[in-house]
């Protein structure tokens, strides 16, 4: 869970395929992308991908796709309006591109801060909204001190790129 993990869906994704969906921090699809969970349609039951996406998308929209299988796709359209996906590329022959200008952003960011950044908002999908809160606060303090803190501040006041540390380890 350490470093940030964009997927950018091209064409058909299926299946498997959605556990890339659900378990990225960012997605995004080519405008002609389309979803589907055939598992049903081939007598196999859906769990571990719709499960997963229920934390992205509404409950309705998850239970449609599992149960109504390959007999219908979503379109990248409609994934972005569920929240499945955060941008609709067009062409689709920029999917690439995107994505690539899309990590140089990302990275651009404190790698010590994403990392806790992303610990504290996965996290608070698995618990309550009181232990997450718990949870996110541990983060929060656990980068007091870190020399992040106080590089990203000064390098906005100096108007310079800041020099984020290295992540020591990804854990």
């Amino acid at each position: 869970m350490g470093k940030p993990v964009i997927t950018a869906v091209n064409g058909v994704c299926a299946g498997g395929g959605l556990h890339w969906v659900a378990d990225a921090d960012v997605v995004i699809a080519a405008s002609d992308a389309t979803f589907v969970d055939p598992h049903v349609s081939i007598g196999q039951v859906s769990a571990l991908e719709t499960i997963a996406l229920m934390r992205k998308m509404p409950a309705e929209a998850v239970l449609r796709m599992a149960l109504v299988g390959s007999h219908e796709r979503l379109s990248a359209q409609r994934a972005y309006q569920l929240g499945m996906i955060s941008q609709i590329v067009d062409p689709p022959d920029k999917l690439r591109d995107v994505a690539q200008e899309l990590a140089e952003k990302i990275a651009r960011n404190s790698p010590a801060a994403m990392r806790a950044t992303k610990r504290a908002l996965w996290g608070a999908l698995e618990h309550g909204l009181t232990d997450a809160c718990r949870e996110g606060a541990k983060h929060l303090t656990s980068m007091w001190g870190h020399p992040d803190q106080d590089e990203g501040p000064q390098a906005f006041a100096d108007k310079r790129t800041p020099n984020w540390l290295p992540l020591e380890t990804d854990s």
